[in-house]
């Protein structure tokens, strides 16, 4: 494997130990278990991450700028003041046991580019822009990817600012807090294009030996609540054919979205990742439960029907118990092809490098797929240990964030062009 680019004449090179050494310093911000963070969207935690990035961008002579949702935008001017940005970015807020590379990558590779252009003395001509997008995992508030949804117009100003976060706080009232919420909107920075670099968060670069991925789609995604309703009952005195055990039907409609998912093909994803049931006494019959469901498809037809199998087994699998299931969908994004330029550029980078590459669809969800919507949009995958995420022992090699890193630089050089050499 290669480390790094290999730099001819005067071509700027990533620096592997300041990239690196920044990817430790932002993880000792809200450490878990040694090895891994916690920094929900607008913590105290995520605040401090975001003072200690954007310090990195003042020094490196960056312009930094806010918008309504707190995202982050650091700017760096090109010759040519009309032409739109070329940006690159991702997210620094982490799961609530995650590691130090998902999302922070992207965010610390972006300006790592800008640091390389400095050092080597290059203008663009096009104008370039460093992304932090706020709360893209989704935990504090939801749903996820929830401050590019809102500068993609996905998500309006009133519904963005009065969403409730899972501790009881206003989302405008946390954006504010954090020292974040600003004045900027999303017509005060046409995008040219938008790159995004993250961990694979899957296995499949890390089997393969592969140091890079061309990512060519994202995944259609659906959220549904499901809001399972029995009658509430004393443990020992409730005969168990006499029972509406909401708890009960809610484990058995686990078991039944599972066998929904593997009639769809090798390609369907179905999960629940979070079960409430109402009542907490340990001889208490659970009168109600409230679940959510995570379905993925690449395929927009498929998926729709998946959805549909899905409300109908909640329902039907409910009714089994004693218990009534009311279904709502929270969260809808389609499947989403990047663009083909884009797609190329980070392609033909990744080959004059001499790098091991494979191209692939992203099996997780992105700020890019939002992006997407205003901007050609391109992303770069870079392995992970074991294929390991939103863990803490998630896990990505220093010369792999360099070689991705390094794909980034040229592919953001491509785009905007470059004015001179010093």
């Amino acid at each position: 494997m290669s480390d790094v680019q290999k730099p001819r004449g005067n071509t700027p090179h990533i620096d592997a130990d300041r990239l690196w050494a920044r990817h430790m310093e932002l993880a000792r911000i809200g450490v878990i278990e040694e090895t891994g963070n916690c920094r929900l969207a607008l913590s105290d935690e995520d605040a401090a991450a975001r003072n200690l990035f954007a310090g990195w961008c003042r020094d490196a002579g960056l312009t930094l700028h806010s918008d309504r949702a707190g995202n982050m935008f650091a700017l760096r001017p090109g010759r040519d003041p009309n032409r739109s940005a070329v940006a690159a970015g991702s997210h620094l807020d982490t799961q609530p046991h995650g590691g130090r590379f998902d999302g922070i990558s992207g965010v610390l590779a972006a300006l790592e580019v800008i640091e390389a252009l400095n050092d080597a003395g290059i203008e663009t001509e096009a104008p370039l822009a460093v992304i932090n997008w706020t709360n893209e995992e989704g935990v504090r508030f939801a749903p996820g990817l929830l401050g590019s949804a809102w500068f993609a117009d996905r998500i309006g100003d009133e519904e963005l600012d009065n969403i409730i976060s899972a501790d009881g706080a206003r989302f405008a009232d946390e954006v504010e807090r954090s020292g974040w919420r600003g004045d900027m909107r999303p017509v005060d920075l046409p995008l040219d294009s938008f790159f995004e670099l993250h961990i694979e968060q899957g296995p499949i670069l890390y089997d393969a030996g592969a140091q890079v991925g061309v990512v060519t789609s994202v995944q259609g995604l659906r959220w549904l609540d499901v809001a399972v309703t029995g009658r509430d009952g004393h443990a020992g005195t409730t005969p168990l054919d006499a029972r509406q055990d909401a708890l009960l039907a809610a484990g058995a409609i686990l078991v039944a979205l599972r066998k929904v998912g593997l009639a769809a093909g090798p390609d369907a994803r179905v999960s629940v990742g979070r079960l409430m049931a109402t009542t907490d006494g340990p001889s208490t019959i659970a009168g109600h439960t409230d679940l959510v469901i995570d379905i993925r498809h690449p395929d927009e037809t498929v998926l729709a029907a998946l959805v549909e199998d899905c409300i109908e087994a909640c329902r039907a699998t409910a009714v089994k118990y004693g218990c009534e299931a009311a279904v709502s969908q929270r969260f809808a994004i389609p499947p989403r092809l990047f663009d083909g330029d884009c797609v190329a550029l980070v392609e033909q980078a990744a080959r004059e490098l001499d790098l091991e590459y494979l191209k692939l669809p992203s099996g997780a969800l992105h700020d890019a797929s939002n992006i997407a919507e205003l901007a050609p949009t391109a992303m770069v995958f870079v392995p992970c240990r074991d294929g390991i995420s939103h863990n803490v022992h998630e896990f990505a090699a220093r010369e792999d964030l360099a070689a991705g890193a390094s794909v980034l630089l040229h592919t953001l050089l491509e785009r905007a062009g470059i004015v001179s050499l010093d």
